[in-house]
């Protein structure tokens, strides 16, 4: 990793815990409150009794209402969004597979693609959407001998990754395996 990649890494970092910070702060804020009134009547003359046991009761219901919302976001919108993402990626693989069908009826062979990034757009019909990343590989098959081609598709944001193979079938790899773990890291590598 290069220096400057190092330095954008660790500022992109910095910023994303600044973030949490902040969104900590807001919404510890009745606990924040309450825990100053507790300190300050200990310093003031002025006694209030049962302070303690406010700033105690706010603290925990902040800290319950904290973990209810971080299971609701990573339960409920962020799989949802992750899937949908994964989604994008399979429907890049069929565009790329009626665009290279299209290309082999006319021409009699497949075409490279990539890897690019999305947004992108060819002169075959081939369109891809942003933050897509899709390659294409042509290659004879010496089995069946005739030309055919694998697709990869992978969602910056995604999970999974979408995939072709020679047989023509289009799905997902298996996210535990060691090849679509280097397929994906070789994709998301390539494109910056």
């Amino acid at each position: 990793m290069e220096l400057s990649e190092m330095v954008k890494h660790i500022f992109g970092l910095a910023v994303i815990a600044v973030i949490y910070l902040c969104i900590l702060i807001v919404v510890f804020s009745p606990s924040l409150y309450a825990g100053w009134l507790y300190l300050m009547s200990r310093y003031t003359k002025v006694k209030r009794a049962g302070l303690a046991r406010v700033a105690i009761t706010t603290f925990t219901i902040n800290a319950i209402i904290v973990i209810f919302l971080f299971h609701f976001a990573f339960n409920h919108f962020l799989a949802y969004k992750v899937a949908e993402k994964d989604a994008a990626a399979t429907q890049a693989i069929q565009k790329a597979v009626a665009s290279q069908e299209n290309f082999f009826s006319t021409h009699g062979r497949y075409y490279p693609v990539g890897p690019v990034r999305g947004p992108y757009h060819d002169d075959n019909g081939l369109t891809v959407e942003k933050d897509i990343i899709l390659q294409v590989e042509p290659h004879w098959d010496k089995v069946s001998h005739k030309e055919t081609f694998k697709a990869y598709a992978v969602h910056v944001l995604g999970k999974g990754l979408a995939i072709r193979t020679e047989d023509g079938k289009v799905g997902k790899a298996p996210a535990d395996s060691d090849q679509s773990a280097a397929i994906r890291s070789k994709l998301m590598n390539s494109v910056k």
